[in-house]
């Protein structure tokens, strides 16, 4: 370790290693990143919590040379800033990590860009506690016994279920009971397509057992969130931090999926589009405006109330879904948002202003411009 690497003030982005060189994901963002950290004077670097070295209080981490335009492996003291962006494939593996974000996260020498939220059971909770906020919450209840399911079918006739930590739509099901016994479709844990009909009750709660086995899950109604064509869709919302510590919302676009599938993101084929250009084309101009004020309030609220109950965030994702009476509902709320959405609608600005935000931030942070808990 060099003697300078102690007199920049640094950014440890944490992930979790996959194979390759170097060895995680997100590589474009991270280089992006540690150049407006250049513009801020603050180094960056991405580095497994694993690779910490307690003793020495150091940790072998990549950094990217603008320079030499590549990826170097070094040894460097401890980051005096985090940012988490490590994401689980399944409890097995949050588990495995656990301590070593814990500890990472509990050390007094080392500060939180933002604290990640847990799974959409724990955020619901969160969240419903804010009677404003509740009409837009469906129903959720955790899947731990059939009755939870049978709950759900009872009182809205239909139901999807979600794993509880996962996203891009995978490992998500809806379970639809008609006359010609119980279809159930939506994408595999693997990311596949299915769409399967079960004679009856028996056969769907093997079905589910198998389905969601060794993963936690959350159960609520099926919601028709569709384009007038039978297309899914959902609103993505990204609110950042300024450099003021004050919530401002990024940008907003809207992610539509191939018709009669389950969800719209984009690692399921979906593909984006303008938010202006679709409202415009989906809605009259009252509900339109109904719909985009609920929205601007939902950006407004959702970051402030989990802040409050759960410790300070960076950024918040919003995914929202409107039904065909324009009602607004709040599908699920993401700590660790991407922005590959605004690439696809050619929102080139948003998509730059999604990566100065974090980094000003930090910088406030380190010169105690904004404060707030760890």
């Amino acid at each position: 370790m060099s003697g300078d690497h102690d007199k920049t003030p640094t950014l440890g982005i944490t992930v979790c290693k996959t194979r390759g060189t170097p060895p995680f994901h997100e590589t474009a963002y991270f280089k992006q990143l540690t150049r407006e950290g250049q513009q801020v004077g603050i180094r960056v670097i991405v580095f497994c919590p694993k690779d910490v070295n307690w003793a020495r209080r150091s940790v072998s981490a990549w950094h990217y040379s603008t320079r030499r335009g590549q990826w170097i492996a070094a040894i460097y003291p401890l980051p005096h800033l985090i940012y988490d962006r490590c994401y689980y494939t399944n409890a097995r593996h949050y588990l495995d990590y656990k301590p070593y974000v814990n500890r990472l996260a509990t050390d007094p020498q080392i500060r939180l860009l933002g604290r990640p939220l847990g799974g959409k059971w724990q955020t619901y909770l969160f969240l419903a506690k804010d009677p404003d906020l509740r009409p837009h919450l469906p129903e959720t209840r955790r899947l731990t016994t059939m009755q939870d399911l049978y709950t759900i079918l009872g009182r809205y006739r239909s139901a999807v279920i979600k794993p509880n930590g996962g996203s891009h739509g995978q490992g998500v099901a809806a379970i639809l009971p008609g006359k010609d016994g119980i279809r159930v479709h939506g994408r595999t844990r693997g990311n596949r397509t299915f769409d399967d009909r079960l004679v009856n009750r028996s056969q769907m709660e093997q079905w589910i057992s198998q389905f969601t086995q060794g993963t936690r899950y959350v159960v609520q109604p099926y919601l028709p969130l569709c384009t007038t064509d039978g297309r899914p869709f959902d609103v993505r919302i990204l609110i950042q931090k300024s450099e003021r510590g004050d919530w401002v919302r990024t940008g907003m676009a809207v992610r539509v999926g191939k018709p009669q599938t389950l969800t719209s993101n984009l690692h399921g084929g979906g593909k984006a589009v303008k938010a202006e250009w679709f409202f415009s084309r989906q809605y009259e101009p009252e509900l339109r405006t109904h719909i985009l004020e609920r929205l601007e309030w939902l950006s407004t609220q959702v970051p402030m109330q989990i802040e409050a109950r759960h410790g300070r965030m960076v950024e918040v994702g919003l995914d929202v879904g409107v039904d065909p009476q324009g009602r607004v509902w709040l599908l699920e709320v993401n700590s660790k948002p991407g922005r590959s959405v605004f690439l696809l609608t050619g929102e080139k600005e948003i998509r730059r202003r999604s990566i100065e935000l974090p980094m000003r931030y930090a910088r406030a942070l380190l010169d105690g411009q904004v404060g707030g808990s760890r």
